[in-house]
Formats: C-alpha cells, sequence, structure tokens
C-alpha cells in the first residue's frame, strides 16, 4: 500500500498518543483540518502547516512535502539529513568533507565535458558559514 500524507500524519500521531484536536491546538489550525489531512480528501496543506505537524509528530518535513507532491522525493537526500541531525559537529564537518570533494569532483567532470560556462558552482556549508 502507498504511504500518503494522510496515512503518514494519522499514524505518527497514533504512535505518540495524541488526539486530532490536541495535533491541531499545536499546529494552531482547526481538528477539521487534520481530519481532512488525515482522510487525504484533497486538501493540500501550505508548506508551514506541514513544517510544523512534522515538528509536533517528529517527522521528516522534506518527506511530507514530498507525500503533498510539493517536493521531489529523494530518500538520499532525506537520509544526508536525518543523520547530520542526529551527528556531532565533528562528524558533521566530515561529512561536509567528503560531500564538498564529490561535489568538486562531479563539478570538474561537467565542466570539462561542457562546451559553455553555464555550469552551476557549487556552494559549500562548513560549520554554519557558506563560501564559494
Amino acid at each position: 500500500m502507498k504511504k500518503t500524507l494522510g496515512s503518514v500524519v494519522a499514524s505518527a500521531r497514533n504512535a505518540k498518543g495524541i488526539t486530532q484536536r490536541e495535533l491541531a491546538r499545536q499546529v494552531k489550525v482547526s481538528n477539521s483540518t487534520i481530519s481532512r489531512i488525515e482522510s487525504d480528501d484533497g486538501i493540500q496543506p501550505d508548506p508551514k502547516t506541514l513544517q510544523t505537524i512534522a515538528r509536533a509528530l517528529d517527522l521528516d518535513y522534506n518527506y511530507l512535502l514530498a507525500l503533498n507532491g510539493q517536493l521531489e522525493d529523494q530518500p538520499e537526500v532525506r537520509m544526508i539529513q536525518r543523520a547530520a541531525r542526529k551527528m556531532s559537529q565533528a562528524d558533521l564537518n566530515k561529512m561536509m568533507n567528503v560531500l564538498n570533494t564529490v561535489f568538486d569532483q562531479a563539478f570538474t567532470e561537467e565542466k570539462a565535458g561542457s562546451d559553455t560556462d553555464s555550469v552551476i558552482n557549487p556552494i559549500y556549508f562548513t560549520d554554519g558559514d557558506n563560501k564559494e
């Protein structure tokens, strides 16, 4: 059975032992909105609502966006995000160094095979700062 936004939200809410009304209070929407989301009746919650639901239920925000059709689901990206939230700063720095190295190689190979200068330069993130 394919997972839907409603089934994922309902399952997570039930696992936390809270009612639709309690979740609605936390998210600051009506309980009928939560009911409509969970019943997959075609409602498309806005990203801010999904973000608040994700926080309240400890769900991945990007996964909810993907289930809602607002973002292409990229399980690999979600896996990196989940890992990054649980890593120490030192481990996060190591992971970012690996990713930056892979990006360097990928963009260098792409640029070498390109006849134009339209290759996008990656932006690197390390210790909360960015540099080009």
